[in-house]
């Protein structure tokens, strides 16, 4: 399992969305991305470019029937940083999980009794 650290780049809803739908398959066409997210071919562009940058994700061209399509794949360091973002999304999760939680004080008190919850997340 990856060690939680919370990642910026990929918290971005869309970013999010896209690693997360390329993370159980080894490549998904382009227009397959775009379909699903339901956006345009420029911001699915634009959200790619950033992920490539930081080398979550790579886009290459394949021939199929005659015709170059687009794949995007999730690299090994994608895939490494979705998982610790996503242990570090389930850590703060379980904190605010565990701070809801009722205490065993009796009336007023209990409403504003609060646990303190450790969350070690690093910023990635």
């Amino acid at each position: 399992m990856s060690e939680a650290a919370f990642d910026e780049l990929i918290h971005a809803p869309l970013r999010l969305q896209i690693c997360a739908m390329l993370s159980p398959v080894r490549s998904l066409p382009f227009s397959d991305v775009r379909d699903s997210l339901e956006i345009s071919d420029s911001v699915l562009s634009k959200h790619l470019s950033a992920l490539a940058a930081a080398g979550y994700v790579e886009v290459s061209r394949v021939r199929a029937n005659s015709r170059s399509r687009r794949q995007v794949t999730l690299t090994k360091p994608g895939r490494a940083a979705l998982h610790g973002h996503l242990a570090a999304l389930q850590a703060i999760a379980a904190a605010a999980a565990i701070a809801e939680e009722p205490s065993d004080a009796p009336g007023p008190e209990r409403q504003h009794a609060r646990r303190e919850v450790a969350v070690d997340l690093r910023i990635a």
